[in-house]
């Protein structure tokens, strides 16, 4: 019989027991214990396999507390004792195992201190979206219905006239909500005003209301039967010549024509931009070319009769607009109007022309008519 010790040489043997032999005188001997050493250990096959086993269950540890867990303060929930200091590693939720014995497979039930970590984070998420419903519609509220957010004060940039600032501060904007203005629309009808050319609003926080504008500029005054009104050189009737600031530095047309015509000028109103600037031109071209600058330009309307055909039924009559220069020493020159063909620069040189002449032969002109091209004709005072 053998039997194995362990792993170091020097305490592996065997052992067996003879049975004694007789003695040769007939007496009994005594048994014998023959212990030998083996010269090369043979391990059993079984126990060869559960070494390699262990090494490598130690290999496994080994590389896993290499690779780390992150280490956390110890919890209740974890250790079931309460940890005055200290830190541990981070426990991970075991995996169901499956019984070694017939039947469901039965997970253990734990308590897990990231589950309620997630329970939390719920709970605080859906909390903060309840008082999210309830602030942001307060919120509103204040903005909409409080008086933090009414227009007290509108500024007005891009101009100096006082009439045009109070006009556009007299709106009817002051108390109301500045979150509520529509400023597209607000700048639509401040540029319709007759002396904005342009305009633009911004809101001014908390409540203020800026508005920029850009001023119409006259560029002369005309008059009727009812009253002077300056006007620019697009034909926008601005305001009463009294409203105006710089009136007295503009020159006046007097329109002439029949009542029922020129009742609807007014401010806000338009002209024909042709006849503006025609008459602006005259203004300014007359002096330098025939020396004369406090003559009158006025607008009238006039009527001719034109056969229509061989019958007096067939008369027709025509009504014509045209510019006219009442000279200080009394004659009166027809220019037309903007549509005519023959330029007004043309024109201007011939009223010189015949101005030079009627100087150097003595005449005085009663009219000059340059309406109708080269053909230009004059008469003399009786």
């Amino acid at each position: 019989m053998t039997e194995h010790r362990g792993e170091i040489r020097e305490q592996i043997a065997f052992w067996e027991a003879r049975r004694a032999e007789p003695a040769k005188g007939g007496g009994e001997q005594p048994r014998q214990r023959v212990v030998t050493t083996p010269q090369k250990i043979v391990h059993p096959a079984g126990w060869t396999a559960m070494a390699e086993r262990r090494a490598q269950q130690r290999r496994m540890r080994q590389r896993q507390r290499q690779a780390g867990s992150p280490l956390v303060a110890r919890a209740l929930a974890q250790t079931a004792v309460r940890a005055s200091s200290g830190q541990m590693r981070a426990i991970r939720s075991p995996v169901a195992r499956p019984r070694p014995g017939p039947g469901p497979t039965v997970e253990i039930p734990r308590r897990s201190s990231r589950l309620q970590a997630r329970q939390r984070r719920r709970w605080r998420r859906l909390l903060a979206a309840l008082l999210g419903l309830v602030l942001v519609p307060a919120g509103l509220l204040f903005a909409l219905l409080g008086p933090a957010f009414r227009i007290q004060q509108i500024t007005v940039v891009g101009t100096h006239n006082q009439a045009l600032i109070a006009q556009i501060q007299q709106l009817g904007l002051q108390g109301q909500n500045l979150f509520l203005v529509d400023t597209e629309a607000l700048s639509k009808r401040i540029a319709a005003l007759p002396l904005v050319a342009t305009a633009s609003v911004e809101r001014d926080w908390p409540d203020r209301l800026q508005v920029i504008v850009s001023e119409r500029q006259p560029v002369l005054l005309w008059k009727t039967a009812q009253g002077s009104y300056s006007v620019d050189r697009s034909g926008m009737v601005l305001a009463a010549a009294s409203s105006t600031p710089q009136a007295g530095q503009l020159q006046t047309v007097i329109d002439a024509r029949a009542q029922k015509v020129t009742a609807g000028i007014r401010p806000g109103a338009h002209l024909e931009a042709a006849e503006v600037s025609f008459a602006v031109e005259v203004f300014k071209e007359v002096p330098v070319l025939t020396g004369i600058s406090n003559f009158t330009l006025r607008y009238e309307s006039k009527i001719y009769v034109s056969n229509a055909g061989p019958s007096v039924q067939q008369l027709q009559t025509v009504s014509h607009t045209t510019f006219v220069i009442v000279s200080p020493a009394g004659w009166v020159a027809y220019l037309g109007g903007p549509d005519d063909v023959n330029p007004l620069a043309n024109r201007l040189r011939e009223l010189q022309q015949i101005l030079v002449m009627a100087q150097q032969k003595g005449l005085h002109l009663a009219t000059i008519d340059l309406r109708f091209g080269l053909n230009v004709a004059y008469t003399l005072q009786p």
